[in-house]
């Protein structure tokens, strides 16, 4: 066996602690950045910290009243979810919460509108589902809250899971309705719908009426006489100084030189947030003034292309950063979105402006002649929002409404 020695060379480039700090800082909003910077303003004498007073934020926090539906909820959530980042993913669902204590959309929604990947959220939705009390909270709509509690009580049957899945056809046909379509024995379709009466449909209502918590925005947009102005929350962001002083000391050379670059840091990050949250909304100028309608097709890698960044900076600034407009608070995240004809960015509705359309035409149609999937798919196309047959079936599928068939069927029983 001979034994040789070989030398070789390579390039590599790795981050030091200090870049990752930087880049970790981007991905903060205003409230976090200021609870990070107070951690190092502690140690080190030379940083002065100018945090937002809260009465400078001018009430922009909700919090929840006394025994509301959030008051009842946030701690189990804590409980339920122990981590940081499972909580943040849970802070999605929670404003999403209606007065029933229902989601009111659907999750795909609410994925693409937090930014979050929809099987993390689908994960996090069923540790809730089964650890919240009263069971029944976090469903998805009036069957998932039944069939949860079913489930909790063992009764979850497939006799009582198929007048589950007919539940529309209890309130337009009845029973006996309900007995043809799922073709079940009347008396275990009875049977099972005396159980379903004996549950509580609406768990969130024992609580009130609450408005869903949430923070001050990071970035907010008004409408000037020039046009759109983007600017960072200055009620909520904290601001870094250096004490003046004439270090001689190794120690508070050291001091003055964290405290300088750490100024350095904040200054770049607002620079960074604040030319990110412009180029997104001078893109979505149409959503800024009609509303999620006209919400257009954009991408990361456009917005970091056009301002010379790399797509996971703007992905990092865009993640938790909440902006004040003229429709609500909304995530900057919810304001990226593919669409159709990807090609044409800039021109092609996004995805979520799609969805919406579909739901309007569904919701202006003549019950007792409800549209075809093909004919949806026409009409859109002809507004600009080319899709197949197929995406829309998709699309109306995740938003929880019924083929024609079902609607028609609904529609005649209503005449």
């Amino acid at each position: 066996m001979t034994i040789a020695t070989r030398q070789m060379q390579s390039q590599r480039q790795t981050l030091g602690i200090r870049q990752m700090q930087a880049i970790a800082m981007l991905h903060l909003t205003n409230e976090g950045l200021g609870e990070a910077l107070a951690r190092r303003a502690a140690g080190n004498p030379l940083i002065r910290l100018h945090l937002p007073s809260p009465a400078a934020e001018g009430g922009n926090e909700v919090a929840a009243p006394d025994g509301g539906l959030y008051d009842h909820v946030l701690p189990q959530v804590r409980l339920i979810l122990p981590t940081a980042s499972d909580q943040a993913i849970a802070a999605a669902l929670v404003e999403a919460l209606d007065a029933n204590g229902w989601l009111d959309r659907p999750l795909a929604q609410i994925a693409a509108q937090s930014g979050i990947a929809l099987i993390r959220l689908e994960g996090v939705l069923a540790r809730l589902q089964q650890g919240i009390e009263p069971t029944g909270l976090f469903a998805r709509d009036l069957a998932d809250c039944l069939r949860l509690q079913a489930a909790e009580r063992g009764v979850l049957t497939p006799v009582l899971q198929a007048v589950l899945d007919h539940l529309p056809l209890v309130a337009s046909g009845g029973l006996d309705a309900v007995v043809q379509a799922a073709g079940l024995e009347p008396a275990a379709a009875a049977a099972a719908l005396a159980l379903i009466r004996r549950m509580n449909p609406r768990p969130g209502l024992a609580f009130g009426d609450s408005a869903a918590p949430t923070r001050a925005p990071d970035v907010i947009v008004r409408r000037s006489a020039s046009g759109w102005q983007v600017a960072l929350n200055r009620s909520t962001l904290p601001a870094v100084s250096v004490v003046a002083t004439d270090a001689i000391h190794p120690a508070l050379r050291a001091a003055r030189a964290e405290a300088e670059w750490l100024a350095n840091v904040v200054e770049r990050r607002n620079r960074t947030v604040l030319a990110v949250s412009r180029a997104v909304l001078a893109h979505q100028q149409g959503f800024l003034a009609q509303g999620p309608r006209a919400l257009v097709a954009l991408s990361r890698t456009a917005v970091a292309a056009r301002l010379g960044l790399h797509d996971s900076t703007v992905g990092r600034v865009a993640r938790e950063l909440l902006v004040e407009t003229p429709h609500g608070l909304c995530s900057l995240c919810s304001l990226f979105d593919a669409g159709p004809q990807a090609a044409r960015e800039g021109v092609a509705p996004a995805w979520a402006a799609v969805r919406l359309r579909l739901g309007q035409l569904i919701a202006a149609e003549d019950p007792g002649a409800p549209m075809s999937d093909a004919t949806l798919a026409a009409l859109l196309t002809r507004e600009g929002k080319a899709l197949a047959r197929r995406t829309v079936a998709k699309f109306r599928d995740e938003m929880g409404i019924p083929s024609c068939t079902h609607r028609r069927s609904f529609g005649q029983r209503a005449v």
